[in-house]
């Protein structure tokens, strides 16, 4: 591949993950939430895997790395749900007052599992296309 190519997706790669970060960290307060974000990130890895060899990207993060951060973030966020549910809306209707901005509360938490979930399913639906 062109050597400009490979740096250009190399300094742009952090770049990439910071905005999807910032996307899951405030998606209860602007635009944006865990399918953004997690599409986001993922993009950062399909520049790299289209700049570099796939064996190049993938030595680094494998598939089944990928399969494993998929359950660990799907658990937490079953877990969050199924624990946390009753709270997070005794929550949000406790806290809403007119003209006040609520802070999210465990919104966060949530956009971020679901941000993992998105990035290794995405990544390694990629992974798969090259191999192909």
């Amino acid at each position: 591949m062109d050597l400009i190519i490979k740096t250009v997706s190399r300094i742009l790669f952090p770049f990439i993950l910071l905005l999807g970060t910032y996307m899951a960290f405030h998606g209860h307060l602007s635009p944006g939430g865990a399918f953004p974000a997690g599409v986001i990130i993922a993009t950062g890895f399909a520049l790299l895997i289209i700049s570099y060899r796939e064996g190049d990207v993938e030595h680094r993060l494998t598939k089944d790395e990928l399969i494993d951060l998929k359950s660990v973030s799907g658990i937490i966020l079953i877990i969050l749900i199924l624990s946390l549910g009753h709270h997070i809306r005794d929550e949000v209707l406790a806290t809403q007052n007119i003209f006040s901005l609520w802070s999210g509360g465990l919104t966060p938490v949530f956009n971020i599992a679901g941000m993992f979930m998105v990035v290794t399913a995405i990544v390694v639906i990629l992974y798969t296309i090259v191999r192909e």
